[in-house]
């Protein structure tokens, strides 16, 4: 589980993580580029990269995707073009732009807003609202009423945004995008009816 105890944290460093993992900083092997987007996100990235089809990934691969990293996936395209007699052939430059605009289109669907939005959505929620709302997100743990409060006032865009740019963090990788979501608008609503 995250190290970190607040979610205002994960969005400040939301920015230096985003860096961090498209400029390939950390290097990792190709059975953990492999592991974090799993078989079944894994099998969905590959139809798509060598496939004409303009299908959309659904949006729990999207986030697997960004946090695997984009230089991850471009090793695991180029492995795979490698190693396999079937891509022998194949127009590498094709499949690597391809590939290139699958990883930017996750990105696009997964995108908190802008630095200035989410800068102002942590000043308004506060460090302690903020350290409530996202215990009650990752530990289960009780938010106060007057922090409900608050987190009504700033609305759901910026607690949507907030929990996206959580999601889109490379140590939240072992969570769940698609249930993290839910359960972040089942806070709020939850906090709507204490309002």
């Amino acid at each position: 589980m995250a190290s970190v105890m607040t979610y205002l944290v994960w969005v400040a460093l939301f920015l230096g993580t985003t860096i961090a993992t498209i400029s390939g900083i950390e290097e990792e092997s190709l059975g953990e580029c492999s592991k974090h987007i799993g078989k079944k996100c894994g099998k969905q990235v590959l139809d798509k990269l060598f496939s004409n089809e303009e299908t959309i990934l659904p949006l729990n691969c999207c986030y697997k995707l960004y946090q695997m990293g984009d230089r991850c996936h471009t090793r695991l395209t180029i492995y795979i073009l490698e190693t396999n007699a079937e891509f022998k052939n194949a127009n590498w430059s094709e499949i690597l732009s391809r590939n290139e605009l699958i990883f930017h289109q996750c990105d696009r669907r997964t995108d908190a807003g802008s630095p200035k939005f989410m800068a102002k959505c942590s000043e308004s929620i506060g460090p302690d609202c903020g350290a409530q709302v996202y215990n009650k997100l990752i530990n289960d743990k009780n938010i106060t009423k007057q922090c409900c409060q608050k987190l009504v006032n700033v609305g759901q865009l910026c607690h949507v945004n907030m929990a996206k740019a959580l999601i889109r963090a490379p140590k939240m990788r072992n969570l769940d995008a698609i249930q993290l979501l839910k359960k972040n608008k089942k806070i709020f609503q939850q906090c709507l009816q204490q309002d």
